[in-house]
């Protein structure tokens, strides 16, 4: 609970000196990995041959990429092309004037209760990222790509974390109160009243006796299912369909699992497809055959990330998190955004075109080009390759019509986003934690401005300090403690109201001070003292609907017929939304582009090659293979228990040293 990893401090001049930055992807493979990689038994299948045979238009990296959006993705796109090629040519074309996208903080002047002046931070958009490796009973890795670019850009030590061992108290606010969802804070007596007294968990026992029975019976089935089986040729439910399909009933969906949708997408649970989520990496091992105890399933990416993924910083890092449960940056994930674009304003062969909206681009086949036309640039400019990071609607608009009909189809939420701050501190509690939700469930009186959820930003960043009884610790950049809320309202509810009367500024300020003031119990003196910040942040969350794989599939081939390979696409409205997926995105066609490589390691050199998600950056849609490989778990997990004992070691020498100190 520390406001930065002591155990990252000893070693920080090493972690980001220039030396481990250049041989970043060069170093030999991590301990923690080894065995795991060593002992991979790839298992895919495909019509086509070797899915390393990929064919590809490119036998050089292209002297010319243009990026277009500015935000997250395609910053991340751009800083690789240019670490790796110093002579390329690139351009990110943005249409409104900053960079950085949906992320977005802004500092504000406030007064505490005894007049004191101080400033607060207000977060617009994702606010922290959740490490992914080594959860549940299928491996995920899309944060190394982020250890990478942390460690790359040098801002090992700006990051912030919270251990796994930190209970974050999460609410759902149903039928017009907060509910506590059970916790390690809680006794078994108090979550066994809380599960049998609160009409939130209505009809839980018989769901989770038929979820049981459901998922006996795929496990005990998939043994007669052939080992080529593709689990995404399973017919395609929504999440609602599917878990009311393995629940029986619909409770468990209209009451828990629609608000867990509102807060990741502010979507509708019954049309965002269920193998777009987080529930389909836990769900989809019992599409497969079943393993030995020694052996599980890894995404075949994945597990070639792992094999690829090299340097001392990045896995130290990765490492010394191993008991993390969530990261982020004091003032934001700006620092991010904003350590890409500095470093990018450095590198003479990037250029950077801000209030520059794409107005089209075609192909120019005498040239074998795409053709860009902004709306300060009428005159078109031409590049051997395109990588577009905008949403995907927007791209199918910028480009004859008929051209991409796939993406026409594609839809995103619109939220607007409340940010609160009220002097007195510790108003929330005693609901104290992570923030809650409001599921579709929800009588229209009880959220007639359609909220989707509450942050509570506060209990975040200020912690108490376990060795001063009465003090915090502070893990932001806020100079004055004080309660801070984010209101999360619209997303799907407003998918059909036409663009004047989604509410504006002083009418969602309004919505929203009502809404807390009713959920918390604030006074009308309270709510009177808050410094209020909003922003409307239109089209910010695609929805992957039921049919997106079959769509995206469709887009693949409609890019390569339209511009030959010329044209790839990264970002939440191809890949899962959200700020891992979208660094993971970046890296993914960034490696694409670059072709294949060489590292040294301490006996021989290899050659691997890097063609993952094709020229259109949807190969993984189209691509005939399996989706899983079988890997040998039992070297990983044995290293992956001893490097945990490892990190608490370390964690309590930190502690101990810390107060020592004091």
């Amino acid at each position: 609970m520390l406001a930065t990893s002591q155990r990252c401090l000893a070693r920080s001049q090493r972690l980001i000196t220039s030396s481990h930055l250049s041989s970043s992807l060069c170093s030999s493979s991590p301990p923690r990995y080894s065995r795991l990689l060593s002992t991979t038994s790839v298992r895919r299948q495909s019509n086509h041959g070797d899915v390393d045979g990929l064919p590809t238009i490119f036998d050089r990296p292209p002297a010319s990429v243009a990026v277009l959006g500015g935000g997250l993705t395609g910053l991340a796109t751009a800083f690789w092309l240019a670490w790796w090629h110093p002579q390329m040519k690139i351009t990110i074309y943005e249409a409104s004037n900053r960079l950085g996208g949906w992320i977005d903080s802004e500092e504000v002047k406030v007064k505490g209760l005894t007049g004191e002046k101080g400033s607060v931070w207000f977060q617009r958009g994702a606010r922290m990222v959740n490490p992914q490796h080594s959860k549940g009973p299928l491996y995920r890795y899309d944060d190394l790509a982020f250890y990478l670019l942390v460690t790359q850009l040098g801002l090992s030590e700006q990051l912030q974390n919270a251990p796994e061992t930190e209970v974050m108290g999460k609410y759902i606010y149903y039928p017009d109160h907060l509910v506590q969802l059970p916790d390690k804070s809680m006794t078994l007596l108090e979550v066994w009243q809380t599960l049998r007294k609160e009409p939130l968990f209505e009809g839980l026992f018989p769901s989770l006796w038929s979820f049981g029975k459901t998922r006996l019976r795929q496990l005990f089935t998939s043994t007669l299912k052939p080992p080529t089986q593709d689990a995404h040729s399973q017919n395609e439910l929504s999440v609602g369909e599917h878990f009311t399909k393995m629940f029986g009933r619909p409770d468990l969906v209209e009451n828990v699992l629609s608000a867990v949708m509102h807060g990741i997408y502010g979507g509708d649970v019954w049309k965002l497809s269920v193998q777009r989520t987080p529930f389909w990496d836990v769900l989809k091992d019992g599409r497969y055959p079943r393993l030995p105890p020694a052996y599980t399933w890894l995404d075949t990416p994945d597990a070639e990330l792992l094999n690829w993924v090299r340097g001392d910083a990045c896995r130290e890092l990765a490492e010394d998190h191993l008991t993390t449960s969530a990261h982020w940056f004091p003032s934001g994930l700006n620092e991010l955004t904003d350590a890409l674009v500095e470093f990018l304003k450095k590198r003479g062969n990037v250029t950077i075109r801000l209030g520059h909206r794409v107005t089209s681009m075609t192909y120019a086949a005498k040239a074998d080009r795409v053709a860009i036309r902004t709306s300060k640039q009428p005159t078109p400019i031409t590049y051997e390759k395109v990588i577009s990071t905008l949403y995907a609607k927007t791209l199918a608009d910028i480009c004859s019509p008929g051209t991409l009909p796939s993406l026409e189809k594609s839809t995103a939420t619109t939220i607007r986003v409340v940010n609160l701050w009220y002097p007195e501190p510790g108003l929330n509690h005693p609901h104290k934690g992570f923030g809650y939700l409001i599921p579709q469930s929800v009588p229209f009186q009880e959220n007639r401005h359609f909220i989707l959820g509450v942050m509570f930003d506060s209990d975040r960043e200020w912690v108490p300090n376990p060795h001063r009884p009465g003090q915090y610790i502070n893990r932001g950049k806020d100079t004055i403690r004080g309660t801070k809320l984010t209101v999360m309202m619209g997303g799907h509810y407003w998918d059909h109201l036409p663009p004047h009367e989604i509410p504006d500024e002083q009418t969602a300020i309004r919505y929203a001070k009502k809404a807390v003031a009713r959920h918390l119990g604030f006074s009308r003196a309270t709510n009177d003292t808050a410094v209020v910040s909003t922003k409307l942040c239109k089209d910010c969350i695609p929805q992957q609907l039921v049919g997106h794989r079959e769509r995206m599939k469709a887009a693949h081939e409609e890019l390569l017929a339209a511009f030959r390979g010329r044209v790839a696409v990264a970002g939440g409205s191809y890949q899962v939304p959200g700020v891992l997926p979208s660094i993971r995105a970046a890296l993914d066609i960034a490696r694409q582009i670059r072709g294949s490589f060489h590292w040294q390691d301490a006996t021989r050199a290899v050659e691997i090659k890097s063609i993952t998600v094709g020229d259109t950056g949807l190969w993984r849609f189209a691509a005939p293979v399996r989706s899983m490989v079988r890997v040998d778990k039992s070297g990983f997990t044995a290293l992956r228990g001893h490097d945990r004992r490892l990190a608490i070691i370390r964690r309590k020498r930190a502690e101990s040293e810390m107060e020592r100190e004091e």
